[in-house]
C-alpha cells in the first residue's frame, strides 16, 4: 500500500463572459494529480473554446486548492481570461462554417470565465 494519495481528474464546463455580443463554451478535463480533499493540491488545465463567429480562444491555468465536501469528496474553482483570438487556423472547415452561419468577428478580444469543477473521479486504487 502506498502513502501517495490516488490520482484523479475533474471535469469543468462553463460559458465565458459576453464580449462583442457573443460568448464561448468551455469544456475540459483537468490534468491528473495525486491528492486528497485536504492536502492543498491543484490541477493544471488547458483547452480551446467552442467556435463562434469564425474564431475560438485558447485558455490554460491552474485550479484553486480543493474545496472539501462533507462526504470527503472535493472540487476546485477555476477562473481566468481566455487568450486573444490570434492564431485561428482552419480546424477542418469549422471556422468557415461558423463564419458563414453566424458572421465573423476579426477584432482581437478576450473573455472572462469562472466556475467550479465536478468532484474528482477516475481515482486509482490507494
Amino acid at each position: 500500500m502506498s502513502n501517495v494519495p490516488p490520482a484523479h481528474v475533474h471535469f469543468f464546463t462553463t460559458i465565458t463572459s459576453e464580449t462583442l455580443s457573443h460568448h464561448h463554451l468551455l469544456r475540459l478535463y483537468t490534468f491528473s494529480v495525486n491528492g486528497t480533499s485536504y492536502d492543498g493540491h491543484v490541477h493544471q488545465y488547458q483547452g480551446i473554446s467552442g467556435i463562434k463567429y469564425g474564431h475560438y480562444h485558447a485558455y490554460y491555468g491552474v485550479t484553486g486548492p480543493p474545496i472539501a465536501l462533507a462526504n470527503g469528496e472535493h472540487f476546485h474553482m477555476l477562473d481566468g481570461i481566455v487568450d486573444l483570438n490570434l492564431y485561428n487556423t482552419s480546424r477542418r472547415g469549422t471556422l468557415m462554417k461558423s463564419a458563414k452561419l453566424e458572421g465573423i468577428i476579426l477584432e482581437l478580444h478576450q473573455h472572462l470565465y469562472q466556475g467550479y469543477t465536478s468532484v474528482g473521479f477516475g481515482y486509482e486504487p490507494w
